[in-house]
C-alpha cells in the first residue's frame, strides 16, 4: 500500500510493478456521477499519449461495486517527483519546465494540478505528468487567462519556493514566453500577468505564515 486515507486504500502497487489507484466518488450530487474520476484519468492518460507528454501508461480499468470504487492499473512513469528531488537538494532545469508548460499549453492541456507532486523530472531529461484526472484537454491553444491561471498551484507550492525568487521566476517566464509560440501582443499581456500572479501569490503566502505564527504564538 502507498497511500490512504479515512476511506481506506488509496493507492497500492502490485509485485509487478503495476500501480492500482482507486477512486471513489465524494460527493452524492458531482459530475462523477456520470464521468467518474477514474475515466477521466483514463482519458487524460490516453489524451496525454496522443500529445506526446510523458504520462503514465494505463493497463486496465474496471468498478468494484462492493467497495464503490472505479479502479485503474498502470504502469507509472519512470523518474523522479519534482517535489521529492527539490527536497533532496538535486537540481532543477527551471526554463526546461517553463518550455515544458508552454508546451502544455500549446497543444491544450490544462492541469489544475500542476505543482511539484504531480511533476516527475525523467531520467534522461525532460518532465512528465502523474496524477492526471483533474486534467482537462482543450481546444489548443489555451488563452492568456488560463496559462496566466495555470501559475497559481506552482507559485503556491511550498517545495517550489526558490520560483519566489524574482531572479529564477524572471528567468522562468521569458523561457515561457520564448516557447510559448504567443503574438507579441498575448507575449506582453501573459508577461504583466505572470508577475501580478507571482506578487498576489506571495503576498498571499505571507499573510498565511504570518498567520500560522501568530497562532503558534498564542498556543505557548
Amino acid at each position: 500500500m502507498l497511500e490512504r486515507d479515512a476511506f481506506g486504500v488509496k493507492v497500492a502497487q502490485l509485485p509487478s510493478g503495476t500501480i492500482l489507484k482507486l477512486f471513489r466518488r465524494k460527493r452524492r450530487l458531482s459530475s462523477a456521477a456520470w464521468r467518474p474520476y477514474g475515466q477521466r484519468f483514463v482519458q487524460n492518460a490516453i489524451g496525454l499519449a496522443r500529445c506526446e507528454v510523458p504520462t503514465v501508461q494505463v493497463r486496465a480499468f474496471f468498478q468494484c461495486p462492493e467497495a464503490g470504487r472505479h479502479v485503474v492499473a498502470y504502469r507509472p512513469l519512470a523518474g523522479e517527483v519534482l517535489r521529492h528531488r527539490l527536497a533532496g537538494g538535486g537540481l532543477v532545469d527551471w526554463a526546461q519546465l517553463a518550455r515544458f508548460m508552454a508546451e502544455l499549453h500549446r497543444r491544450g492541456v490544462y492541469f489544475r494540478s500542476l505543482h511539484g507532486g504531480n511533476i516527475v523530472c525523467l531520467p534522461g531529461g525532460g518532465f512528465g505528468l502523474i496524477d492526471i484526472a483533474d486534467l482537462r484537454l482543450l481546444r489548443p491553444p489555451l488563452g492568456v487567462a488560463r496559462r496566466t491561471r495555470n501559475l497559481r498551484p506552482l507559485l503556491r507550492d511550498a517545495s517550489l519556493q526558490v520560483l519566489r525568487l524574482p531572479a529564477v521566476f524572471g528567468e522562468f517566464i521569458e523561457a515561457y514566453c520564448g516557447a510559448a509560440g504567443m503574438t507579441p501582443l498575448s507575449t506582453a499581456v501573459f508577461r504583466r500577468f505572470a508577475w501580478r500572479q507571482w506578487a498576489r501569490c506571495g503576498a498571499q503566502l505571507s499573510g498565511n505564515s504570518a498567520s500560522g505564527s501568530r497562532s503558534a504564538a498564542g498556543t505557548r
